[in-house]
């Protein structure tokens, strides 16, 4: 198959930042980040009870607390900053155009013009509201599903099967 598929996107409301958390949520792996949480956990418990041993309950509820204020104090700010981003991002409601062909992806708005080989994805994942082309490092691509027929959806996969190197 050597054709190109173009899609216009003329995001909806919210579209786009579904579309990046989507990608983002695909490309971090949330067993990492349990694991380093409860190695934290299993640090400050074995410090409370090696290093504390007369207040050892009060110095772990003491520590943990610590732990998870600090932990929810991030989540937050981090939030605050996601929803400033959001509402100053100039690419959230324009047009954006994504072609993909045998040579890669390209995709354009009027702010930015990007081309990426298919080696620069590591995969592709389907949600309930998109067909994600995802970049190691937490970008990638959206075609929401809306766009497409189901002659469409399937060709689109064909050729992602076929251009996209399986790793």
């Amino acid at each position: 198959m050597d054709n190109v598929l173009r899609f216009q996107i003329d995001p909806q409301p919210r579209e786009s930042a579904r579309a990046s958390t989507a990608i983002v949520r695909s490309a971090v792996s949330t067993a990492e980040a349990t694991l380093l949480a409860f190695g934290l956990y299993l640090g400050v418990g074995l410090a409370s009870y090696f290093l504390t041993p007369a207040t050892r309950l009060m110095t772990f509820i003491i520590a943990m607390s610590g732990v998870l204020a600090t932990m929810y104090g991030l989540r937050a700010l981090s939030r605050s900053r996601l929803r400033r981003l959001r509402a100053n991002d100039p690419h959230s409601a324009e047009t954006l155009f994504v072609e993909l062909s045998s040579a890669g992806v390209h995709a354009w708005c009027a702010h930015v013009d990007a081309r990426y080989p298919w080696s620069d994805f590591t995969k592709s994942v389907q949600t309930a509201e998109f067909i994600l082309l995802v970049r190691p490092n937490g970008t990638g691509t959206a075609i929401p599903k809306r766009l497409l027929d189901a002659a469409g959806e399937a060709h689109l996969r064909a050729c992602i099967r076929e251009w996209l190197p399986d790793r």
